[in-house]
This record gives C-alpha cells, sequence and structure tokens, in this order.
C-alpha cells in the first residue's frame, strides 16, 4: 500500500469524513433533508480522497491522513472558513466594482515547513482561497502563484497559511523563522 495509508484503517476514515460531512452540512445550509443525498456524496467524497492519496503520495511520505493533527484541524477549520470568505468577498467586490486597482503578476514562492507531497499540495490549493491568488505550479522547493494586484503582495500571509498548513498536518514550525522569500517574477 502506497504512503502507508490503510484504507480500512478508521484513523484513514475519520478525519475525512468528518471534513467531508461539515462541507455537506455548509453547503446544505443545514438541511436535514439534504443528507439522503450527502450521505452518499460524503461517502464517495471520502473513498476518493484516500483513493487519491493512496495513488498520489510517495511510499516515503511521513505525513498522511492519519498524520494529521487533531489539534491542527479544530485550529485550521476556522482559518480555512475565514479564508474563504475573505476571498469570495474580494472577488464579489471585484466583480461589482470594476475600477477597483487590478495589476495581474506572478510570484515565486519557496516553501519552508512542507516537505511532505500531501501537504505541499494541500498547501498550494489553500493558496487560492487567499484574496486575489491562484497557485498556478508547485514542485519539491515551491511554486508559482498568480496575484489578481501584485501591488499589494504580502509574502507573510501566504507564509502564515504555509505555517497554518503544517501544523495542520503536524510538523513543527518551531525550528527557525522564515527562510525562503517569495519575489516577484
Amino acid at each position: 500500500m502506497k504512503a502507508g495509508i490503510n484504507i480500512l484503517s478508521v484513523r484513514a476514515w475519520l478525519p475525512r469524513l468528518a471534513i467531508f460531512a461539515a462541507l455537506w452540512w455548509l453547503l446544505a445550509e443545514g438541511v436535514a433533508a439534504s443528507w439522503t443525498v450527502g450521505a452518499v456524496a460524503v461517502l464517495g467524497a471520502s473513498w476518493l480522497s484516500l483513493l487519491l492519496a493512496t495513488r498520489l503520495a510517495p511510499a516515503t511520505t511521513a505525513t498522511s491522513a492519519a498524520g494529521i493533527s487533531a489539534i491542527g484541524l479544530l485550529r485550521f477549520i476556522p482559518y480555512f472558513l475565514y479564508q474563504s470568505l475573505r476571498g469570495g468577498l474580494d472577488v464579489a467586490r471585484r466583480a461589482l466594482r470594476p475600477d477597483l486597482p487590478v495589476s495581474p503578476g506572478f510570484i515565486e514562492y519557496r516553501l519552508q515547513w512542507l516537505p511532505d507531497t500531501g501537504a505541499r499540495l494541500f498547501f498550494m490549493n489553500i493558496i487560492s482561497l487567499l484574496p486575489g491568488s491562484l497557485s498556478v505550479e508547485f514542485d519539491a522547493d515551491g511554486g508559482v502563484v498568480h496575484l489578481l494586484n501584485k501591488e499589494n503582495l504580502d509574502t507573510q500571509e501566504l507564509r502564515e497559511c504555509e505555517r497554518r498548513v503544517a501544523l495542520l498536518f503536524g510538523i513543527d514550525v518551531a525550528s527557525g523563522d522564515a527562510q525562503a522569500q517569495g519575489g516577484t517574477l
């Protein structure tokens, strides 16, 4: 089995079920009747998540779904919801007010705390929730991020997102200051 994930393990299923159930509950606005479809969707998403984790992660991956920190998850969920709301409001504001300044561009962002393929992939996808940003590509060292307004570049926001993802995956971030810096391409 790749990445040490046992797809029959309760430790592999529980975090996925909890995350996808919470997402369904939010999307369905808490309507109890939606669970007739939601239960199937949550189970299907959890199964697909496990399948992808076993196929995409290399065999040497130390962090898996079972390696997600419960405390890190509890701390990450409010951050995730807040950043999702911020990102959505920013896009809506720009759509409704086309006179807002837009200066698109790319930056190269180098990772500091995420050595694991799964954690890096998760982080690069989460970047797209930050207002005005979208991850374009990633590799072992970091990735390229597209910004709607490169004039308002704040690499500290990206670094904070990386730190929170590292904590979610149980990675120690107390081992030093951020060494890598983002820069404009």
